[in-house]
């Protein structure tokens, strides 16, 4: 699996979301915990700043999750970081990438942002009303990740306790259903 073509594939099915993403929508409730739509828009342009930032060997600061990156074309700015994510992770860095305070190998950084981007991509379609329905290799690269980090984020409270799922739901509803998400989940 290329790294690039994951990145890119996920990058561009979050960037439509994005895009369908109205004013209206900004203070509507997310999958996500304590989010509004506003605060999800806000982590998927850091997501997608930080991808950027580590194509190019990072490093990626600290500052950036506080960061306030929303503007009037906040679509647009994530396209830009999109493009430039695309084009650095196209020559995977060689070296490790500083991510905060944490130095890491390339791959992980770019499991854990891709990771990041196909869930959010979902939940912001969810909060919106949009259709989202993520590339198979991105789910599958989300899965393992998933796999190795879910424990060790939920003890971060980055995930909620795991939701039961039928095993018929398909691999991304479990993946979602292992992140603490209902993958039923609509807004109220």
């Amino acid at each position: 699996m290329h790294l690039d073509t994951v990145i890119s594939d996920a990058a561009n099915h979050t960037g439509q979301v994005l895009r369908g993403v109205r004013p209206a929508h900004l203070d509507a409730p997310t999958p996500c915990a304590d989010w509004d739509v506003r605060t999800l828009v806000n982590h998927v342009l850091q997501v997608g700043s930080a991808l950027a930032l580590a194509g190019r060997g990072g490093p990626v600061p600290a500052e950036l999750w506080s960061q306030e990156l929303l503007d009037d074309d906040f679509a647009a700015r994530f396209d830009a970081d999109r493009e430039r994510a695309i084009a650095g992770w196209a020559i995977e860095p060689a070296a490790p990438i500083t991510l905060g305070a944490y130095e890491m190998p390339p791959a992980a950084v770019a499991s854990m942002l891709t990771t990041d981007l196909t869930i959010h991509g979902w939940d912001l379609a969810r909060a919106t009303g949009q259709h989202y329905e993520p590339d198979p290799a991105a789910v599958d690269l989300t899965a393992r990740f998933m796999t190795e980090m879910a424990e060790q984020g939920r003890a971060m409270g980055i995930f909620a306790a795991p939701v039961p799922v039928d095993a018929a739901a398909g691999p991304f509803a479990a993946v979602l259903a292992v992140s603490g998400r209902d993958p039923g989940w609509l807004p109220a």
